[in-house]
């Protein structure tokens, strides 16, 4: 079997449960990584997600932090050393190349946290498994976009401004 054929065979073996735990888990790892810190704003995060997802976003952080994945602290959310194991996993999962701190792995942990996932109804998505995981994609692509605007957006705002510099200069004296 060719590594993309197992790989797909590997994310079809996850539950439905599981893969919208991996979705969540994922989108709160990639919101921290873009801020470069452990914890990112759920309110922020859950506002990026499209209004009708929403419910079902909340109550599947709500039952990361009951089940240790995810943590709180404040209005910020961030991952535990115990979803760090998950994060790993779901990583592993996609196929990626995990190395050193990055690669947790502790078969106990993950198994029991995989069982309390699959018995937690709040797990169960409000839309299509392929919706769910299409979200951190879904969320990616308008970030993506504001980014790369960014520096437009500067490089016009220092023509003008050397526009207006060479007008005043130029204006013979009075």
């Amino acid at each position: 079997m060719d590594t993309t054929a197992s790989r797909n065979h590997d994310m079809d073996a996850m539950t439905e449960r599981a893969t919208f735990a991996a979705v969540l888990v994922t989108l709160v790892r990639q919101r921290c990584a873009e801020a470069g810190t452990p914890r990112t704003s759920r309110t922020g995060l859950q506002m990026r997600v499209p209004v009708h997802e929403r419910p079902a976003v909340r109550r599947g952080f709500d039952a990361l932090i009951d089940h240790g994945i995810l943590a709180m602290s404040g209005e910020d959310i961030g991952l535990t050393t115990q979803g760090r194991v998950f994060s790993a996993y779901c990583r592993r999962m996609r196929g990626e190349r995990l190395h050193g701190a990055d690669d947790a792995r502790e078969p106990e942990l993950l198994q029991r946290q995989l069982a309390a996932i699959q018995a937690d109804t709040r797990f169960d998505a409000d839309q299509s498994l392929d919706d769910v995981r299409s979200l951190p994609g879904r969320l990616e692509g308008p970030q993506r976009a504001r980014r790369q605007r960014g520096p437009i957006v500067w490089i016009v705002l220092a023509l003008i401004i050397a526009i207006v510099g060479v007008l005043l200069l130029a204006r013979p004296p009075t």
